[in-house]
């Protein structure tokens, strides 16, 4: 846990000295939050951007799911997991307005169980992802974005149990992924 917060506050500091010298300009500024992210068993998230240009912004965001569900017979299911990224979107026609394509370097604390078997996997992963989508406009400062991105790269300290109640190891090391991990319908807000 204390590399994931060394790796979260890197991401902070980061996105401060990226902002910093273009809020003097009076740029536009975002925050936003994904819906379908919620929808997954009450993941927290929230996502910062700041325009550089015309056709560029970068952002940083985070996620957090701290939360256990049981069902009556008191087997257990979640997808806890500490989320920190930062990368930057190309918008062809204008910042915050029409199509978007991204890029992103991110770190992830994932601890899994009972989602879609009994196995629980821990594990810290980092890697880079792609993603695109488009902002449509609702109001001068209110946007409606859709959009799909996926990541791949390594999960380091990877293991998986055979469930959540006995915590026999099935299988550890560090092993390297690719999926799709955003499915995006978010509101925006600019600034």
């Amino acid at each position: 846990m204390k590399r994931y917060n060394i790796i979260l506050k890197i991401v902070i500091v980061s996105l401060f000295f990226l902002c910093v010298p273009r809020l003097a300009q009076a740029q536009r500024v975002s925050i936003s939050t994904n819906a379908l992210s919620w929808a997954n068993f009450g993941t927290m998230n929230v996502e910062g951007g700041i325009s550089v240009s015309k056709h560029f912004n970068v952002f940083a965001g985070a996620k957090y799911n701290p939360w256990m569900f049981r069902t009556k017979s008191q087997y257990a299911f979640y997808n806890k997991q500490a989320t920190g990224y930062i990368g930057a979107k190309y918008w062809p026609w204008h910042v915050y307005s029409g199509w978007w394509l991204g890029a992103k370097v991110q770190f992830q604390n994932v601890n899994q169980a009972g989602l879609f078997s009994e196995q629980m996997v821990k594990g810290n992963a980092l890697g880079a992802g792609l993603s695109f989508g488009y902002s449509f406009l609702v109001t001068p400062h209110v946007n409606i974005d859709f959009g799909l991105g996926g990541w791949g790269g390594r999960v380091l300290n990877y293991s998986k149990y055979t469930n959540f109640y006995d915590n026999e190891l099935i299988e550890t090391g560090a092993k390297n992924f690719i999926f799709v991990d955003n499915v995006i319908i978010a509101v925006s807000y600019i600034f």
